[in-house]
C-alpha cells in the first residue's frame, strides 16, 4: 500500500479539518495510507517511504518544498504559494468569483451602497477584497471597504447590505440588528464570505468547499506529472435568510 504524507503543523481543529477529512476520504478510496506530519525532517531519513505530499499547511516553507524535491516525492499544495523551486501544483478556491457572485445578487436587487468588512491577512483575503471593489466597480454601487464597522455607523450612512469576511461578524451584525429591532434583511442585509456548517441565523452567503479541495489534491497527486497542475474550485451559494431588497 502506497503512504501519501500530510503537512500541517495546524494542531487545532479549525479550516484545515474538512480539507483533511477530504484528503483522507480520497486516500482510502485510492488504497492508500496517510501519515499527518509537522516536519519533513523524517524524510533525510529514508524510513518511510511517501509515494506523495499533500501540503495543507500555508506555513510550508521553501526548506519544505526542497526536501521533497530532493528527494523526488510529488507533492501537491492545497492553496497557491510562491517557490524559488518553480511551479507548485496546487488546488485551490476562487474567492474573487464567489466574492463577485455576491455582490452581482446584491445589487441586482437594488442595494446601492455595500460595506465589505475584513482585514487582509493572506493571499485569500487580499482575493476578495479584490473581488469585491471589482464587482462593484461593474455595478457601479459604492463599494466601501472597512476592517470592522458599528451598526450605528452603518445606519448613519445609509447602507442597506453588508458583506463580511469572517461570519463571525456578521452573525454579531444580524443579532445587534435584531435587538435594536430592526429587520434582517429588511432594514438590512447581511452576507457572509464562509458560511459555517454550524450556522444558527440562516446567513446568506457562500461556503467554502473545503472537503473538496482535500479530496482533489490526492486526485491531482495521483496524475502528476502533467500539464494541467493547477485546479480552482467554486465556491456554493447559500441563499439564507439574510439578503433581500431594501426597504
Amino acid at each position: 500500500m502506497s503512504l501519501i504524507g500530510v503537512l500541517s503543523r495546524d494542531s487545532i481543529p479549525g479550516e484545515s479539518t474538512p480539507a483533511l477529512a477530504g484528503i483522507g476520504h480520497a486516500a482510502h478510496r485510492a488504497g492508500s495510507g496517510l501519515l499527518l506530519c509537522a516536519d519533513l525532517d523524517f524524510v533525510d531519513t529514508r524510513h518511510v517511504a511517501l509515494s506523495g505530499c499533500v501540503l495543507l499547511d500555508r506555513t510550508a516553507d521553501e526548506h519544505d518544498l526542497r526536501c521533497l524535491a530532493d528527494n523526488a516525492i510529488p507533492f501537491v499544495s492545497i492553496g497557491r504559494r510562491d517557490s524559488t523551486a518553480g511551479d507548485v501544483p496546487y488546488v485551490d478556491v476562487d474567492y474573487a468569483a464567489g466574492v463577485r457572485d455576491l455582490v452581482a445578487r446584491t445589487a441586482a436587487l437594488g442595494h446601492l451602497q455595500i460595506v465589505y468588512i475584513g482585514l487582509p491577512s493572506g493571499v485569500a483575503s487580499v482575493e476578495r477584497l479584490h473581488g469585491f471593489r471589482d464587482a462593484a466597480a461593474v455595478w457601479r454601487i459604492k463599494g466601501m471597504h472597512a476592517p470592522a464597522v458599528w451598526l450605528d455607523q452603518l445606519l448613519r450612512i445609509g447602507v442597506t447590505a453588508v458583506i463580511a469576511e469572517h461570519p463571525d461578524d456578521a452573525s454579531a451584525l444580524v443579532r445587534a440588528a435584531r435587538r435594536r429591532g430592526l429587520s434582517v434583511p429588511g432594514d438590512l442585509s447581511v452576507l457572509a464570505l464562509d458560511v459555517p456548517e454550524t450556522d444558527l441565523l440562516g446567513l446568506t452567503g457562500m461556503r467554502v468547499p473545503r472537503w473538496e479541495t482535500g479530496r482533489r489534491a490526492v486526485h491531482l497527486l495521483a496524475r502528476l506529472p502533467q500539464k494541467q497542475s493547477h485546479e480552482l474550485l467554486s465556491c456554493e451559494f447559500l441563499a439564507g435568510t439574510t439578503l433581500s431588497a431594501p426597504q
